[in-house]
């Protein structure tokens, strides 16, 4: 019965080491990542073309945003007026047969 308890609690303690091993290299790799992701950050800041591109990209983008927002406007315009021109249509045509 006493070697059970021992064993337990050998066990335990063996699991608690490795535990805090891995919690430290999680948190060294951690802070690898972490400064590696700064030095890019700082790499892709004092780039003056990236930042020339990126805004043509987004005027880009808005001209083709407020192309196609022209475009369903005037699509919606052009079924109103078939919707007038058949309504007008049905109309007419009731109004003959009657």
């Amino acid at each position: 019965m006493g070697d059970e308890a021992f064993y337990v609690e050998t066990e335990d303690k063996l699991t608690l080491r490795e535990s805090i091993a891995k919690l430290r290299q999680i948190h060294t790799e951690f802070r690898e990542v972490a400064a590696n992701l700064h030095e890019k950050l700082e790499l892709l800041d004092s780039e003056p073309q990236l930042h020339s591109s990126l805004d043509k990209l987004r005027q880009d983008v808005e001209t083709r945003a407020s192309d196609l927002e022209a475009e369903v406007k005037r699509l919606r315009q052009d079924v109103k007026s078939i919707k007038d021109l058949l309504g007008n249509s049905n109309d007419k045509k009731v109004s003959s047969d009657s």
